[in-house]
């Protein structure tokens, strides 16, 4: 098995903004919508995915339940992908009682970097799935440097990227990620 990897061409971090956060989403949910009829749960891969994840499932009228994800060693800029992912489904499990996950179930996450969180995720949520359940994903950001795809991206990406709920570094400026325009499709 080879290391997972991100880009990182280094020229700047860029930033999304909470109006530029909340135009993603909104875009994002109307092409989830255009594509099926309907999403059944919204799961957001904590710590990035929370806010998209809130925001998505708001608008579709749901709560979305969250699953622990820690891939990255630190919360600082620049960090390579380890691709060792630990996932803690057991809030999901037991909020469960039983029963199985059914219809769509989109994943949500801020940033496939190398693409080993989304596939920990679609392995690891398998056995809590029904028959007819089917994991659709969703980020804000695609790394060019991603070995796995998610299924719906709006920006793509060659280095660090600042949300809004994280610090930006200290000793560097950011640049304003682009207004969304339209969502990428990668299925």
């Amino acid at each position: 098995m080879t290391t997972a990897h991100r880009d990182f061409e280094h020229h700047q971090i860029w930033r999304v903004t909470p109006e530029t956060l909340r135009d993603a989403t909104a875009l994002l949910t109307d092409a989830i919508l255009r594509d099926h009829s309907s999403v059944e749960r919204v799961i957001g891969l904590a710590n990035g995915g929370i806010s998209p994840a809130h925001l998505i499932a708001t608008t579709l009228g749901m709560n979305a339940r969250i699953v622990r994800a820690r891939h990255n060693t630190s919360d600082g800029a620049y960090q390579q992908a380890t691709g060792k992912v630990s996932l803690d489904l057991g809030p999901l499990t037991r909020a469960l009682n039983g029963q199985r996950l059914k219809g769509r179930v989109l994943v949500v996450d801020d940033i496939c970097g190398s693409g080993a969180t989304l596939r920990r995720a679609h392995d690891d949520l398998a056995p809590l799935l029904g028959p007819d359940a089917q994991v659709l994903t969703a980020v804000l950001c695609l790394n060019t440097g991603a070995t796995t795809l998610p299924d719906y991206s709006i920006w793509t990406v060659s280095d660090w990227v600042v949300f809004p709920w994280e610090q930006p570094p200290a000793d560097n400026d950011t640049t304003p990620l682009p207004p969304p325009r339209k969502v990428l499709r990668h299925v």
